[in-house]
């Protein structure tokens, strides 16, 4: 990892002990040392840190494929707690019925809880042992009365569904509910069995319980020192991917292409750091990370960015002193990745004196490559205040009032309660009616195993808000359940009844359903098939007409649940991704009417911060709702385009609001520019092109098939696609009116985007640059339109006076 600066500065990098005359580390050859075969000879230091390099290495791999270690520790936490439960309940003699109780209860743990606070986690587990005991009561109650049972299952599914309204929480106890009173009809429990029943399922909560917080426990540090972990891995691949680019001086589109996902990735960790904090209090423990992580994406953003401008641009075929900037450049991006180890920033620190030591230290370059020098310098010293890994910066501070919200304050952007009743109560008419239709059709395919039919008409509206999403969901569902019943059978047969080793295969297929990503929704229903099969197994009930049942009542289901969402109070992908647009420009009114409104108070750049991670969580929400159509399995490659093509403007614009968020934040406490009135009439500006696109969005017409094609562009080669600027260390009030006047132009072409009649089609869709006129999307521009160039000249000319 650190070969690179090993070779620019040896003695500054150097991590072997000293070696003597002799040649050996610390003064003496290594001693011999005893193995099963006789002596062998030790291994020396250099094979040793070689050896660490190397688990390093992986350990990075792991973390950045798994950020915070949030999949490895639910499926650890799965298999322990599953493994334990059975161990005890085996240890007390407990009946076969009794160890599927406990063993599913304990699965089911870790399944409903997504909590990421640790504090929370645990309210939830205590929530939930008595609602579980509850619906497996009313099941095993109800048993024998299979009409009633079915009746009751429904009102259970319908208030599992509305307790969705109370967010996350509110989702993972109505799957305690919904699994609990199924497990009672899995099971055919009897009133008589109660006591033995809830016994087990006590012993399966006390079991997770001492796994979580006992065998394993997680701090709030911890959590957070390994979500920083996984941040830091993905910044230094862009780093390293950046200095590649720039060593190389090309670019053919699959290296920019390949930045831009290191990129997301990175941005991915982020918004888990912001979510692992807002289930925190608001205090100095929570904001100061938030802030310096935020500066240190848009940094390594605005690097990314100037980098891939400046590859691009053209350069003369034998320019000796271009080729050594950009050697330079790469040095200078490599040493930044020593910052990420906790090391010393000597060489940083150096590079970077060297080259502010004046005009005559400035290496002799293209403007573009020139550019990128002042974004390194920013990201170092970005990283310096970050601090190193082991002391996430900010933890360990007692929490202390908020402050009251000030001029200009921009307020959180809160759960919308109402939208989520309205969410939940449709979908609990979807979710009831799809299982009423899959009680009856899987009744009579199966009499006995009906609910397999219900529980695949239950997951299919599981974090989906729209029939797209539903219609993908049931698409992956039915995969991976025929996917499984051939694994599953493969196994079963191959291994035969050995209980001991089909024990061991089904903790290896749940620990497979909770470590894999949740995108890959049909290698989780794959695991989940092959841990059903193992079961089936070990309860002497496996047979191939059980499995052929199983994908039979699997695709009654989801085709129950697609009715369903088609047919009672549909919600299209067009409706739910408008809806989420409209949300995202909220968001970013709120940001622009706070700029507006002042921008004088010390605490207001905080509040743009949050206001920034809000707006990033609107367009995750945005992403979501149109990942129907921008799926590559989307037969309708015209609204796929279009879909991404809104999608990579929006993300363009999310990257401008970041960024002016990180600059106010770099801003002196109290500072009053001179240019203050300019600069609210640019938010201003900016703030009735947001207006105008919330009232165009509900009403824009619909995609036809004769409208042309748009460009899908990535939004990295989108922002490297704006006009240079001209000074190469502009201000940061430039800066501000800059990122201001480039989100009002992105909004432009957003609402060309949106409906081509708004605008003159005659004038260009790309991001305009900084000294490019903005229209008004509401007629002609007025004489006082306000220039970025003109904005910044006269800000710059204040301050020299």
């Amino acid at each position: 990892m650190l070969q690179n600066l090993r070779e620019q500065s040896p003695d500054a990098y150097r991590t072997e002990p000293p070696r003597t005359e002799t040649g050996d580390a610390g003064g003496g050859r290594p001693e011999p040392r005893d193995t099963p075969y006789g002596r062998a000879p030790a291994k020396g230091p250099t094979e040793i840190t070689m050896v660490a390099r190397t688990t390093a290495s992986l350990w990075d791999r792991f973390a950045a494929f798994d950020p915070g270690l949030m999949r490895l520790t639910s499926a650890m936490r799965a298999v322990l707690g599953t493994a334990a439960a059975l161990a005890v309940l085996t240890a007390l003699r407990a009946p076969e019925t009794a160890l599927v109780v406990g063993g599913f209860t304990a699965m089911t743990t870790s399944l409903a809880i997504s909590d990421l606070h640790p504090r929370n986690q645990l309210i939830t587990l205590g929530l939930a042992a008595p609602l579980s005991l509850a619906s497996l009561a009313a099941g095993a109650v109800l048993t024998p009365y299979p009409t009633a049972a079915k009746l009751i299952f429904l009102v259970v599914i319908y208030l599992a569904v509305q307790a969705r309204r109370f967010g996350p929480r509110g989702l993972g106890l109505g799957i305690f509910g919904f699994m609990s009173f199924l497990l009672s009809q899995f099971i055919q429990a009897r009133a008589d069995q109660l006591p033995q029943l809830g016994a087990s399922v006590l012993v399966a909560f006390g079991a997770v319980t001492t796994v979580w917080y006992c065998a394993g426990p997680i701090t709030a540090a911890g959590a957070l020192r390994r979500l920083r972990h996984a941040f830091d891995v993905r910044l230094y691949d862009v780093l390293r991917d950046t200095a590649s680019m720039v060593a190389t001086g090309q670019d053919d589109g699959t290296q920019s292409r390949l930045l831009q996902d290191r990129l997301d990735r990175l941005h991915a960790s982020v918004l888990l750091i912001e979510d692992f904090l807002d289930e925190r209090a608001v205090d100095e423990g929570t904001e100061a990370p938030l802030r310096h992580i935020g500066r240190v994406e848009v940094a390594t953003q605005r690097l990314a960015v100037l980098t891939v401008r400046a590859i691009r641009t053209p350069a003369a075929h034998n320019d000796l002193a271009e080729r050594t900037a950009r050697q330079r450049l790469a040095q200078r991006i490599r040493a930044l990745r020593h910052q990420l180890t906790g090391g010393t920033a000597f060489a940083s620190e150096q590079c970077e004196e060297r080259y502010e030591g004046g005009p005559a230290n400035r290496l002799a370059g293209s403007a573009h490559v020139q550019d990128c020098f002042p974004a390194v310098d920013e990201l170092a010293a970005a990283l310096r205040v970050l601090g190193p890994r082991g002391r996430p910066a900010g933890f360990g501070t007692p929490p202390h009032k908020p402050a009251p919200p000030a001029l200009g304050a921009v307020p959180r952007r809160d759960t919308d309660t109402e939208s989520l009743k309205r969410q939940a109560t449709r979908q609990a008419f979807q979710v009831t009616t799809a299982s009423a239709l899959a009680v009856a059709g899987g009744h009579l395919l199966s009499p006995h195993l009906w609910y397999w039919a219900v529980v695949a008409a239950w997951v299919v509206f599981i974090r989906t808000e729209n029939t797209g999403e539903v219609l993908l969901q049931s698409a992956r569902r039915l995969a991976g359940t025929v996917l499984g019943v051939v694994f599953g059978y493969g196994l079963a047969a191959l291994v035969g009844g050995d209980g001991p080793v089909l024990l061991i295969l089904l903790l290896l297929c749940m620990f497979g359903m909770f470590y894999i990503p949740s995108q890959a929704y049909w290698a989780v229903t794959f695991f989940i098939t092959g841990t059903l099969s193992m079961l089936l197994a070990l309860m002497d009930t496996f047979s191939t007409q059980v499995l052929l049942l199983r994908v039979q009542e699997t695709a009654l289901g989801v085709t129950c649940g697609i009715l369903a969402a088609v047919l009672v109070l549909p919600t299209t992908v067009r409706r739910a991704s408008d809806e989420e647009l409209v949300g995202f420009l909220h968001v970013l009114d709120r940001l622009l009417r706070a700029i507006a409104s002042g921008s004088t108070n010390a605490e207001t750049p905080t509040n743009w911060v949050r206001a920034a991670h809000d707006l990033d969580q609107a367009l995750e929400s945005f992403r979501k709702a149109c990942l129907p159509l921008t799926h590559p399995l989307n037969p309708q490659r015209g609204r796929r385009h279009h879909a991404r093509h809104l999608l990579e403007l929006l993300e363009v614009g999310a990257y401008h609001a970041r960024s002016l968020a990180a600059t106010a934040e770099r801003l002196p406490a109290g500072h009053v520019p001179e240019c203050a009135p300019r600069f609210t009439a640019a938010a201003d500006r900016a703030h009735e092109t947001v207006a105008h696109l919330i009232r165009v969005t509900g009403h824009r017409p619909g995609f036809s098939s004769h409208t042309a094609r748009p460009r899908v562009v990535r939004a990295l080669s989108l922002l490297s696609e704006e006009r240079r600027v001209s000074r190469s260390r502009p201000s940061l009030e430039y800066r501000l009116l800059l990122h201001i006047n480039r989100l009002d132009a992105t909004l432009t072409a957003l609402g060309r985007a949106l409906d081509p009649l708004i605008s003159d089609p005659g004038r260009t869709t790309m991001v305009p640059s900084e000294s490019v006129d903005i229209p008004s999307p509401h007629g002609p521009a007025p004489a006082a339109a306000v220039r970025c160039v003109d904005l910044a000249d006269q800000c710059e000319g204040a301050q020299a006076v």
